[in-house]
This record gives C-alpha cells, structure tokens and sequence, in this order.
C-alpha cells in the first residue's frame, strides 16, 4: 500500500502550523496522495477547510487531532466513522473546559487519559508524535517501563484493531534507536507501526515561517528559541515516495499507513447529520406560504407594485419550497418574535424607543420578499429593484445568510434568550480567527528576529494595512532604503508574505449563532469565549456554511443604540416621538452638508478616509451615498474602482451628456449605477452571469471564491475549461447579449448561451 500522511498540522496548530489547509491539500495533491489527515492540536478549526479544498482535487480527507493529555503528553486520534466523530468532538469539548475560569490568562487544553478510555469508540488511536508523545516521548526519555504501561492502557482501550504504534523521523538524534524501541514494544503488544511525518508545512520555503512561530509562541527571539525549533526541513510535506525512503527500515510502518488510511471513511462534508428546529416540519411550506400572502395583501394594499409583488413571492417561494428552507425562514420568524418580546423588556412600555423596531436586517437579505414581509427586512425589494440571486438561488449549497443589527442592550439579554430556549447544549456563538495581516506581522516577527522595537513600531505603523505585496517599499519609507535592505529586514519581508492571511488564533464572531436539534459537541467541538458564559463552536461562519449549519447572525450595532438614546432624549425633551420610518431620503440640505464631508459622527461616513472621498464624489441621493460607503472597503480599493468611479462622476458632472465607458455593452445595465466599475458583491453575480453565461448558482460560487483567504485556485475552478470539463454539454462560452436584447434573453436565468427568447 502507498504511503498516506496520517499526521499534519495546518495553520489552525496555532503559531505552530505553517500552512493553510488550501495550500496543504494542493501540495498532497501535488506530491500524488490519495488522502491526507489533518491533526491540529486539541481543535477541529480548520478540518472543514481542508476536506472543501481537497474534495475538487480527488483527495480524501481523514479527520483527527492531536490531543493533549493531562500530563502534557499527546496522542493522535483519527475518525474511523461517524460515532468516532461524535466522540472526538466530545473529548476536544473536554480537553477546553476550565480553559478560560480566568479569561486574560487561558490555560491550555488537556483531557485525562481515563476521558480518553470511556470515549475511544469508532476513533484510531496513534501513539503519539516523536518528542512529545505519550509513548515515544518516554522512549525518547528512556522511561520505558512508563511507555509500556501507557500503551497496554492505549490498546485496551481501543483494541488491536484501533491502536498504532507510531513511528516518526524528525532527523533528530536517537531517531533509529528511538523507533527500534518502539518497534520491539509493538512486536511484544502485537500491534502494528505505522510511519507519519508530523508535517508542519507543505512546502520548504515555510522552514523559516514555521521557526518564527516556535520564537513568537513561546516569546522569545529565533536566537533564544534555537533549542525548541526544528532544525531542519523534515516536517515539510513529502511525496509517498520520500516517505517510503524515510522509512526504508521499517517499510511494513509504511505501507501500514495506507491500509490504515482506507479504514477511515468519514467524510466530514456528508457524514455530519446536521438539523436546526423546524428543518423537518412537514406543514412549513404551507404556513410561510399563507403567512406572506397575508402580510402581502396588507404591506401592498392599494399600492402599484402589489402584481410584481406578487409575482415575486411567489417565485421566491418556489425556489424555498425547492431548497426545503421553509423551516429555515419561519424559525428566523420566530427569533424575530422572541427579539420583539426582549426589546418590550429592556425599553419598558412607555418608552418612546417603542416605536421602533427590535432590530434591521442588512446584507444580501433584504432583496428576498419574504425577508421583508417577515419583518426580518425593512427595505422594499421590488421598489428598489434588488436582485435575489447571491441570497437565494436554486443551486445554492448553503444556507442563505441572514444579518440582523441590534441595539447592544437588547442583543445582550436577547443572546442568553436564544440559549434558554433552544438548550446552552444546542445553541453557540461562531469562531472568528484573528488572523495575520500586515501590521501584526511586523510587529511579530520583528521582535523574534531581535529588530530594535522602535524601528519595528515604526515600520508597523506605516504598512498598508491590507495587503503585503508593498512591505519592502513600506519598510524603506520608515527606516530608509539601505537599512531595510539589510538580511534581517529582508527576513522580515519574507516572514510578512508568508504569513499573511494565516490564522494567529482564535476569537469569537461578534454575533454570529448556531442553533441546532442535537448537542453540538457532537457535531463540532465546543469552547468557551473570552466573555464568561459564553461558548463557541470550533468554525467559523465559512466553514459553518460549509457544513450546512444555521448561522443566525445576532449583531451588536453601537449606533443603533446611539439613535434609541435620541429618540429618548428628543421625547424627554420635546415631548415628541419620533417615528424613524417617516423620514425623507431627498432633503437637499442634508445631502449638502454629506458632500461639505460635515459628518462627524454620522455613521458609516465619519472616518476621516470617508469624509475625503465625500468631498470628490458629492453624494445627491441615497443611491450615492450608497456607492460612496462601499468605495472605501479593501474590495473596491485594491480591485481599482475607485479611481474610475471619482473621474466618471466628475466628467458627467461637467458635461450631462458624458457617455460611460463599459468595458463590454453586456455589462452596461450591470453597472450603470456604479459608473462601469464592479463595487458590490452583487455586481460580480450579475457580471458573470450576464458577461459569462454562469447560472445564479455558479455565480454566487464564483462570488464565495473570491471573498475567501487565498483562494485563486478555487476561482480558477470557475474558469471556462474547468465548467466545460464539469458539464461536457457546453462547447464554448456563451456570447454576451447586447443592451437592446438583453431583456428578451436567457442568460440571466439559464445555462444556455444567450439568444433572444
């Protein structure tokens, strides 16, 4: 059997991995595997990403972790099938409880061997790593009798079937005697070895990255560090072939590991066995249905968009009825009522904030009807003409997003609120991780390399916080060009772009909720939050989607409590109350104090970066002020929108009759109200299905891939020979439709290339 890596850790091994999972798989792919493990420590953070990575590339993806035990030794445990799942995720759930009693001082995770014992079902066990294992460490020690007592406990426990004697090759000394020892206890036990690699990065040239993190975590300097790095480059990932070199005195450990890997059948992105309350409720349809006509037939009454009204529900309806999301609005429906009745609470009765609604929702949500009509949105799709398909298509593969802004009093009763009523074993908050960017980076490595600390502040301070292709230029502007050429600094030039985008460690999302019918630690492993009382599963909102989870998004907005407080204190001091629906959008002396950039305070527009651009682009109307908040985002920036926005909008300013330039007549009605450049999300949905033919579905993939951390080789999957190769019907790209036909065309719903309908 070919050599399969059973032993890797990606940058979700906090400070400790030097890669991404996505870089991970295309490397394994590379070097011809057939699957790949992912065992970071105590944490499950970045499995969902490398099972989505390595699905498209044929590579199998094996699930485990690398355990800490309470005597600080570890094991390595992989999931043979769904119940080893579910027990590996308890055990994980385990190893962090007590992990934050004090919150500014964590400790870190460890589980008792006895936990380990009582949860061993449907999990493989391996022995544990070279250095730090809890039986090859104590060879490596010379504790031998110790060694033996902890691996006759690991084999009953998991059976000869289910317990490995690992056997690694860091190129360290002893390493022969080491797995000779661990050879001969293996024979004497009648368990097999099998080889691993205890890969630490998937390429040579992140040695040094992964150096830098051993001096970053332990807070010292590479030069302090020495004793506790690696050495050399035998954690990187390797080839079968390598590998079976390696380990050319024990080849039977290698082809060990291939026979072990086929046993190991979970697949984490269809095993999983996910349901969130309502999911199967047989009468959902029927009740979301009749609840929108009946709120239609108000909300639309003796308007003229009630017949679009209609026709849009009902199509919108459809597509739901389709996907089985009924369930999904109406239990949104219902934490909207649980949020009505928690805002009554915290404003009181008389409280002029009564008025208001309990909380808004934003984002692609507001262009669904349902949405709207459900309360859960306030803005009118059909009025404004909102396209649908990035929230809710017919292809779409994850549960649609749905962000909801609280005042910070309410969302914080309104949070415990949601735990009482589904379970505290059911519900938790979304992980968020920090990760590196340009500045973090600086100042990081900076002190490992031993750089004067003023200098690094100031080369710090100067970045471009949002991408690391300037750092050099960045860094010779703080202090100067010859300095910054030196070695050192040049090191720190590496270490910034290779570390940049990768996760630092883990936090929690502001807001984000999962909700689910079975416990949770058995579906993903649980931790606590910094904040006491509070939890959180070990995914963030990316990899939720991906595993098809409810991902209620409970936002806290500052001000959105800022405007209740006015509402108090004009009703305290006017005896006025103030209804927010009723306000005009056209009022000219307002728009004239936006484009004089007289906006301090005003919320979205009051940071310095936006009150410069107000002044060049001069707001008129809700619509541009619109564009103009979106204009200044790292998207817009770094895509080069903002630029050919400012000068269109001065040249039609000065002459009415200015025609736009697009880039292709397809795109004009896509763009018009941008100017011709691509500024929302939205837009790059429309872009590739009017310019490229793409369905809703593929667009919104193509859209997903974009946003997502290192992803070209996910948005390369969209290119056209990938779709051809995937749907072998399509011979060639679809022509893009003219202005004048564009209406009576099917690109925009269909697969077809476009032609008149």
């Amino acid at each position: 059997m070919p050599y399969v890596e059973l032993h890797c850790h990606s940058s979700f091994s906090f400070l400790d991995g030097a890669s991404h999972p996505i870089e991970l798989a295309h490397a394994a792919a590379e070097h011809g595997h057939s699957a790949l493990a992912i065992t970071d420590h105590d944490g499950l953070h970045g499995a969902m990403e490398l099972a989505q990575a390595a699905k498209p590339l044929g590579l199998r993806t094996i699930v485990g972790a690398e355990l800490t035990l309470d005597d600080s030794s570890h094991i390595t445990l992989l999931c043979q099938d769904r119940t080893g799942y579910g027990n590996l995720c308890r055990l994980i759930t385990k190893a962090h409880e007590g992990t934050r009693e004090r919150p500014t001082e964590p400790t870190p995770p460890s589980v008792p061997l006895e936990e380990v014992e009582r949860q061993a079902a449907g999990l493989v066990c391996l022995s544990g790593c070279a250095q730090d294992g809890a039986v090859g460490g104590r060879v490596d020690r010379e504790l031998h009798a110790e060694a033996a007592l902890v691996a006759r406990r690991l084999l009953r426990a998991f059976g000869p079937d289910r317990f490995r004697i690992e056997l690694q090759r860091p190129f360290a000394r002893r390493d022969r005697r080491r797995n000779r020892h661990l050879a001969q206890l293996a024979e004497r036990l009648g368990v097999p070895c099998v080889a691993t690699g205890d890969v630490h990065a998937h390429a040579r040239d992140r040695v040094q990255l992964q150096d830098a993190f051993v001096a970053v975590r332990t807070g010292t300097t590479l030069d302090e560090s020495e004793p506790l790095r690696r050495g050399n480059s035998a954690h990187v990932l390797a080839s079968p072939e390598a590998m079976t070199a390696r380990f050319a005195d024990h080849p039977d450990a290698v082809e060990e590991s291939g026979r072990l890997a086929e046993r190991l059948g979970f697949d984490l992105t269809s095993d999983l066995g996910y349901r969130y309350p309502g999911s199967e409720d047989g009468s959902a349809d029927r009740r979301l249905a009749a609840l929108c006509r009946d709120l239609l037939a108000t909300r639309y009454s003796g308007r003229g968009t009630r017949a679009a009204a209609e026709r849009r529900l009902e199509e919108e309806l459809a597509i739901i009825r389709s996907l089985g999301l009924s369930g999904f609005f109406l239990l949104h429906r219902d934490l909207l009522e649980l949020a009505r009745e928690v805002a009554a609470e915290v404003r009181g009765p008389d409280s002029a904030r009564s008025l208001l609604p309990p909380g808004r929702g934003r984002g692609s949500s507001v262009s669904s009807i349902v949405c709207y009509l459900t309360g859960l949105s306030h803005v009118d799709p059909v009025e404004n003409e909102l396209f649908l398909g990035r929230f809710l298509n017919e292809e779409l593969t994850a549960l649609p997003d749905i962000d909801l802004d609280f005042p910070r009093d309410i969302r914080d009763v309104l949070i415990p609120r949601v735990h009482e009523r589904y379970g505290h074993d059911k519900s938790a908050l979304v992980a968020a991780f920090a990760t590196y960017q340009v500045r973090s980076a600086v100042r990081d490595f900076g002190k490992a390399l031993g750089l004067p600390p003023g200098e690094v502040e100031r080369a710090a301070r100067s970045a471009d916080p949002f991408g690391a292709h300037d750092v050099d230029r960045y860094l010779g502007e703080a202090i100067g060009r010859r300095r910054a050429a030196s070695a050192r600094w040049q090191a720190l030039v590496r270490l910034v772009r290779d570390a940049w985008g990768l996760a630092r460690h883990v936090s929690q999302h502001p807001g984000g909720m999962v909700i689910s019918t079975q416990p949770l630690n058995e579906i993903c492993p649980i931790q606590p939050a910094a904040m006491t009382g509070r939890q959180m599963v070990q995914w963030d909102k990316e990899s939720c989607a991906d595993a098809g989870f409810l991902k209620i998004d409970l936002l806290g907005l500052g001000m959105l409590s800022a405007v209740e407080r006015c509402v108090d204190e004009i009703a305290r001091v006017r005896g006025e109350r103030i209804d927010l629906s009723r306000i005009a959008y056209d009022d000219g002396r307002v728009y004239a104090e936006i484009q004089a950039a007289e906006t301090m305070g005003v919320f979205q527009i009051e940071s310095r970066a936006q009150m410069q651009m107000l002044k060049r682009t001069r707001p008129e109307s809700l619509d541009d002020l619109t564009v103009q908040v979106a204009l200044v985002r790292p998207g817009p920036i770094q895509g080069g929108a903002v630029h050919p926005y400012i000068e269109r909008r001065k040249a039609l300013r000065a002459d009415p009759s200015y025609e736009v330039p697009y880039d292709h007549p397809s795109l004009e009605p896509v763009l018009r109200d941008t100017l011709g450049a691509i500024v929302f999300q939205d837009q790059v949905i429309e872009v590739a299905m009017a310019f490229a033919g793409f369905s809703p579905g593929e667009a919104e993939g193509l859209r997903r891939a974009m946003s997502r951390a290192r992803s070209e080789a996910a948005m390369r999957s969209y290119s056209w020979a990938s779709r051809a190769l995937a749907s072998p019907r399509r011979t060639r790209p679809p022509s893009a439709c003219s202005p004048t036909s564009r209406r009576g065309c099917a690109c925009t719903t269909a697969r077809s290339s476009c032609a008149p309908s």
